[in-house]
């Protein structure tokens, strides 16, 4: 394998040759005059001190000088040192890349780490990728092009101004090895450096950039992820209760109470795999990343959609004395199951395209252009939905107003003094719709104060027990939902009726096979 490889020396090429040594210029000895003839007499005299001993002036050594031998060079990497840390090729493996797929950058500040991304002008991001082995002031390409995933974003810690180094390919030459890591080597090709720290990608003219970190990578708290996975453990249970009972009890299996069942069902989901891959530190991207977006995605559309449906009772049904059939119920909860899948679906399609990594931004801080960048199909959608759910409880809200003000309430008590038959208003549907209306209100009002703590904590850090505790909030949500929709008093008392005659079956004098025993003519 060693004789298909290709050796690059980074040693500067120029040699000295040491054959000779002068200790004056060439040029100078073929100018100057030749010395003047001397007195040999002069020359050989004995001198006399002042004791009368003779001296003799040191006799020069004819003896020439021996040239310096030329310092041998290795001729390949392979007599040279290898460093100890070699690059190796494992499944975490990443190529960094900038923009999202099918973007390219385009920035206009200088050692700016956040750098803007477009999508037109779009140029075939192509780097080059080798397996190479490092030696002393030598690298050795193996000939092996390794596959690598790529990962998107910027991973520098961009709080800070000047948080990276940018280099260009016309400056020096970037070349990525197996294990993701950066090797940069110096344009006069005497020193090369590996980069952990990265991202890589094109601007729109073609040139290649990459952003080197300058301060360190900040990186979650593993005992805060862990507390917060832990907390939705806890809310686990709570949520799945929800759903059971409003799957099983028949004075709770309605229209709104399937769409609360199965919005409690996909934040459980999305809460059960969110802790299980941080307990067990599972690799949160690709698959798994995008199953734990989808769930957490439905939940908020679930919600709005239960939003939805009380302003389709109150604006509609309720005024229209609208009542639909089981055919028809089937059919509006079937678009409401539609618009849950089909949105977070898109969301997620959309996410997978540009190759962003889909863990949600829950427990997160925007440290990184890289992390901020993984939110696009996330944070702002959520936003909207949020948003456009409490308009719909508002106009909700005047939907009531407009019921008691226009005589609704009246009607039945009208229609005992005219002879016109005037349908009834179904007053116990209106008291009805009217408490899930307060619950799903104040269930809007904790999420969306949990969501803009969400927000301002991730694109601005702050102290870390604030951040805990708004995490800590967030991961009990599933409490939340058990205490507003199971503890008030109506739906309390069915859970409790159906507790205490659970497995029982009343027992009638007719229209059953099984009769009443009579103890006293049938003593035991």
């Amino acid at each position: 394998m060693r004789n298909e490889s290709t050796s690059l020396t980074i040693d500067a090429l120029t040699e000295v040759n040491y054959s000779t040594v002068s200790t004056t210029p060439t040029s100078e000895l073929s100018t100057q005059s030749p010395p003047p003839p001397m007195n040999t007499t002069a020359a050989t005299s004995t001198l006399s001190n002042a004791n009368g001993t003779s001296t003799r002036p040191p006799e020069i050594s004819s003896t020439p000088i021996q040239p310096i031998q030329k310092q041998a060079v290795p001729t390949d990497c392979s007599q040279r040192a290898e460093v100890k840390n070699q690059p190796k090729f494992t499944s975490s493996s990443r190529l960094r890349k900038c923009c999202p797929l099918g973007e390219n950058l385009d920035y206009y500040r200088e050692n700016q780490s956040d750098s803007m991304c477009t999508d037109k002008a779009v140029l075939n991001f192509e780097p080059t990728i080798v397996t190479a082995m490092l030696y002393d002031n030598c690298i050795e390409d193996m000939e092996v092009k390794p596959e690598l995933s790529i990962e998107i974003g910027n991973t520098c810690n961009s709080v800070e101004f000047f948080s990276s180094f940018i280099y260009e390919d016309t400056d020096d030459q970037l070349i990525i090895m197996q294990n993701g890591a950066l090797l940069l080597i110096d344009r006069n090709g005497t020193d090369y450096t590996v980069e952990e720290n990265y991202c890589l990608d094109m601007d729109k003219s073609g040139k290649l950039i990459a952003f080197v970190c300058i301060t360190q990578v900040e990186e979650i708290s593993q005992a805060k992820i862990i507390i917060i996975a832990v907390l939705m453990l806890i809310s686990m249970p709570c949520l799945l209760l929800v759903t059971y009972l409003h799957l099983t009890l028949k004075l709770l299996r309605n229209l709104h109470g399937w769409s609360l069942a199965l919005m409690s069902l996909c934040l459980a989901c999305g809460y059960f795999v969110y802790s299980v891959v941080h307990i067990y530190g599972i690799p949160s991207g690709g698959f798994i990343g995008y199953v734990i977006q989808f769930f957490i995605l439905s939940f908020f559309f679930w919600y709005l959609c239960i939003c939805c449906n009380i302003l389709l009772n109150i604006w509609y049904k309720l005024p229209y004395y609208v009542q639909l059939s089981n055919t028809w119920t089937i059919l509006n909860f079937t678009a409401y199951l539609f618009i849950a899948i089909t949105g977070p679906a898109i969301l997620v399609s959309l996410t997978v395209q540009k190759g962003l990594p889909g863990m949600p931004s829950y427990f997160l801080q925007g440290l990184t252009e890289s992390i901020r960048e993984s939110q696009r199909y996330f944070i702002p959608p959520v936003s909207t939905i949020l948003g456009l759910s409490f308009l719909v409880m508002v106009i909700a809200f005047f939907g009531f107003q407009r019921i008691k003000t226009d005589g609704y309430l009246r009607a039945h008590d009208d229609e005992k003094d005219t002879t016109t038959p005037i349908l009834q208003f179904d007053i116990e549907k209106y008291e009805n719709v009217k408490k899930d209306a307060k619950c799903v209100a104040l269930l809007g009002i904790i999420i969306v104060l949990a969501w803009l703590f969400e927000i301002v904590t991730f694109y601005k850090p702050g102290n870390e027990g604030y951040l805990l505790l708004c995490d800590m909030i967030n991961g009990l949500q599933g409490l939340w939902i058990m205490l507003i929709f199971l503890v008030v008093r109506r739906r309390r008392t069915i859970i409790l009726r159906w507790w205490y005659d659970r497995g029982s079956h009343p027992i009638t004098e007719a229209g059953t096979e099984l009769q009443p025993v009579n103890k006293a003519a049938n003593p035991s």
